[in-house]
């Protein structure tokens, strides 16, 4: 009334309603319960970033929101994240000079990395218009955290320690565009932290909350590129959780065959690049062709387009990690058996809540699926 009264025009046309915030427990905040959260001492303990962030990841239009102090340390992890890479970017910048970067030819991983960044900027911009606060969050989380440090950056360090001078110039030059960038895309959700490192960098305006938000550019689209480089992360991550599995520390180097099926896409890609693939798996030695190596010990890690073979008996104790294997084997297996009695038996599965039911369902699946590799584990450490 106010509005239409004395500036003539609707305040607003949009209203967004909220799901309720819940303690842990999913109680209802009060002041009997003692269970309410002062955002003021969240900002105190956390900070406004994290109490912004954390609050618009969690949100959902068709749930509450079960929530403690401890829930906002997301944000604070995320914030110092945004920090510690900026930090690092920044410390690169001495003795370096600036491109234009659109000058500067882009390899398959830089077009893969704007590829990402148009994607991440065209889902935030659906998800803010449609208020889905919390895929525009996770949107910029995804990006930022998985996309840009944990892979682009990684894959660029080879090149901010190369002894060219312009091969160092131009891959500063790209990381602080993406930077620079990227916390015009966070600035909504992070505005503290983005702000202050926005003033730190040579090339920006005035301030971050004035300047343009992010618009996605069609000449960014590069699916072919993107897919290319989404092929070699998939071997990355297999020939990682293979580590993890075998427990083989980074200190020791793997050697890796990879068989190429005919007509993959990404082949050339994986043989001209097999330095980011050494770099991130930590692998000593990779070999392509299009057959299987010769000899054994190897473990078979299946893709998209092709099959890795990990030389793993070079690094491993095989006796001790077979009886490591059987022994969780029989563990699972047990529990696979007590998970499936409890399944077949009327009396679960009609009186539980259906959820309930389908958590112990998908348990079980897991499970089974870990043995069987497991098993086929055992299988080939033992040929």
């Amino acid at each position: 009334m106010a509005g239409l009264e004395f500036m003539g025009q609707v305040p607003f046309r949009d209203i967004c309603m909220t799901t309720l915030v819940r303690d842990k427990q999913g109680r209802k905040m009060s002041k009997s319960l003692g269970n309410g959260i002062d955002p003021l001492e969240v900002v105190d303990e956390y900070g406004a970033d994290s109490l912004k962030f954390t609050l618009a990841f969690m949100y959902t239009s068709t749930q509450d929101i079960l929530i403690d102090k401890e829930s906002f340390k997301l944000g604070t992890k995320f914030a110092n994240k945004v920090w510690n890479a900026s930090r690092y970017l920044l410390m690169n910048l001495e003795g370096r000079t600036l491109l234009d970067p659109k000058t500067i030819p882009l390899t398959d991983a830089d077009r893969w990395i704007f590829h990402r960044l148009n994607e991440a900027t065209k889902l935030v911009r659906t998800s803010v218009e449609g208020y889905r606060f919390n895929d525009a969050a996770t949107a910029v989380y995804e990006f930022f955290w998985n996309d840009f440090c944990d892979w682009y950056v990684e894959i660029t360090k080879s090149a901010l320690n190369s002894a060219d001078p312009k091969v160092k110039d131009g891959a500063v030059t790209l990381l602080l565009s993406i930077l620079e960038e990227s916390l015009r895309l966070m600035h909504p959700f992070l505005s503290f932290i983005t702000e202050e490192i926005y003033q730190k960098i040579p090339v920006h305006d005035k301030f971050l909350i004035t300047a343009k938000y992010p618009e996605v550019d069609p000449s960014r689209e590069s699916p072919e590129a993107a897919s290319r480089f989404q092929a070699l992360q998939e071997l990355v991550r297999l020939i990682r959780t293979l580590r993890s599995e075998f427990t083989i520390g980074q200190e020791k180097k793997l050697r890796v065959h990879v068989k190429l099926e005919p007509g993959f896409a990404a082949a050339d890609f994986f043989r001209e690049r097999q330095d980011i693939a050494k770099l991130l798996a930590n692998l000593g030695d990779i070999s392509f062709s299009d057959g299987k190596p010769a000899g054994t010990g190897t473990i078979t890690l299946v893709g998209s387009g092709f099959e890795a073979f990990v030389f793993v008996k070079e690094a491993i104790d095989v006796a001790q990690l077979v009886a490591k294997f059987e022994k969780e084997i029989a563990k699972d297996s047990q529990f696979a058996q007590r998970t499936k009695a409890k399944l077949t038996s009327g009396g679960f599965a009609a009186q539980a809540p259906a959820d309930i039911v389908a958590r112990e369902r998908e348990k079980l699946e897991e499970t089974e699926r870990r043995v069987n590799k497991m098993r086929e584990y055992v299988k080939e450490l033992s040929d």
